[in-house]
């Protein structure tokens, strides 16, 4: 993890996009009426289901920041958190539709503990602020994770 929190600007910016990308790919599998769309609702569709990833994720990493304002050094390993978690939500809700065919509370239950629980454990582990600050990011955290169930 070490050599992963060292990466430039631009690696970092590929991790988030790879991210996006995944939550994308979740959103866009557990459309069961993406299929019967015409050509053009399912651009529209996939422009909304990239705004929606990029939206939840910049308010994700501001209500973070928001947090350890008063704080330095951290902002990459939060994003590199959050990549890492939201990705591996994405990727456990996609498998899990794609054997099961549907989805429901307890998919994004299981898959988000497993998520949202990597990113906490990272965030805990790994950022270099106080012990009030890291209980503040956990409970944002799991607010978060109740917030994904629905």
């Amino acid at each position: 993890m070490k050599k992963l929190y060292g990466l430039d600007k631009l690696s970092v910016l590929g991790i988030v996009l790879i991210s996006i990308l995944m939550t994308v790919i979740e959103m866009f599998v557990s459309d069961p009426n993406f299929s019967q769309m015409p050509q053009m609702g399912k651009w529209l569709k996939l422009l909304l289901f990239v705004i929606g990833a990029v939206v939840s994720f910049a308010i994700g990493y501001w209500l973070f920041t928001l947090l350890l304002r008063n704080n330095d050094n951290y902002k990459v390993k939060l994003v590199i958190n959050l990549a890492i978690g939201l990705a591996i939500e994405a990727v456990l809700i996609t498998i899990i539709y794609l054997i099961a065919k549907k989805t429901n509370i307890w998919v994004n239950g299981i898959a988000g503990v497993f998520g949202f629980g990597t990113l906490a454990l990272l965030n805990w582990k790994f950022l270099e602020v106080s012990q009030s600050d890291k209980i503040k990011v956990s409970v944002l955290t799991g607010i978060w994770f109740v917030l994904a169930l629905f």
